[in-house]
């Protein structure tokens, strides 16, 4: 008996047992899960039942951008803004526009219409098809036209971007002195206009966001308000992050240098306004 026990444990070990025997399967690391084919065609079949639709109510769609955080009122506005640049020019807004002619009407803002969006689209899916040498040549376009196809372009959106940058440093001048100064309205405003070297309406302004119940950062307020007076600001999560991009720029940017340099802006004394006399006969 214990031989039989010794020959079958000499034999398990050369041999192992029947389950040993099986051939191995290699284990493979847990991979992620397999995303979805993304596919240019838009299946309204296919569309998860959460995400919302063209057919769902306008106040379902304006909810559920409200809840994501995106500013449809200022999408909303840009796109407005472009779809009357466009009508004012062209007479038939309904037909293919030529893209040269956009890039004229909208030379600087042609991607916040969504007519001009929509034929982009279509020159890229055309160029990833087929590669046309027409598509292609279009989307080359729309590169130049970001990026500045002239010297001029690129000059003249520096120019802009610095305007917007002193504007800012302006307007947060105005509310750090507007902050400063109590008294009568009119008394005030004057005080401001002296002693920040703005306009009346700025002054105004600057007493109306230090009065507001809901009154936030000097900052944020003011970044806003050049935006929505039509300046070229970057975008960023937070206003502050768009003033340092804003910042980063103008101080990197070449062509600022030269009109730095000719102009000698910066040595231009600041005065304080003064008032005319007029002779009593002109009147």
């Amino acid at each position: 008996m214990a031989d039989r026990e010794e020959v079958g444990a000499v034999l398990l070990r050369l041999y192992g047992s029947a389950e040993s025997r099986k051939p191995t399967q290699t284990s493979t690391p847990p991979s992620s899960p397999a995303l979805p084919p993304i596919s240019d065609a838009d299946d309204p079949g296919s569309r998860p039942p959460l995400l919302p639709a063209a057919s769902d109510s306008v106040s379902e769609i304006l909810r559920r951008a409200e809840a994501l955080g995106i500013p449809w009122k200022h999408i909303l506005a840009d796109e407005i803004t472009a779809e009357e640049r466009l009508r004012r020019y062209v007479a038939n807004v309904e037909e293919e526009i030529p893209f040269s002619f956009v890039l004229k009407i909208l030379p600087s803002c042609f991607f916040r219409s969504w007519r001009v969006r929509k034929q982009i689209e279509g020159f890229a899916f055309e160029a990833r098809a087929s590669s046309t040498p027409e598509a292609v040549r279009q989307l080359r376009a729309v590169f130049y036209g970001l990026t500045g196809k002239s010297e001029g372009d690129k000059a003249a959106l520096a120019q802009h971007l610095w305007f917007a940058y002193q504007r800012i440093l302006l307007l947060q001048r105005v509310r750090r002195t507007a902050a400063k100064i109590r008294g009568d309205l009119p008394e005030r405003l004057a005080l401001i206009c002296s002693r920040a070297r703005c306009s009346y309406d700025d002054a105004a302004w600057a007493v109306l966001e230090e009065e507001s119940p809901r009154r936030g950062h000097s900052l944020d307020a003011a970044v806003r308000k050049v935006r929505e007076e039509g300046f070229r600001i970057p975008a960023a999560k937070t206003e502050a992050g768009s003033l340092a991009r804003l910042r980063r720029i103008v101080r990197a940017s070449p062509y600022l240098r030269r009109l730095r340099g000719n102009r000698k802006l910066s040595a231009v004394p600041l005065t304080n306004p003064a008032r005319v006399q007029l002779p009593v006969d002109t009147v």
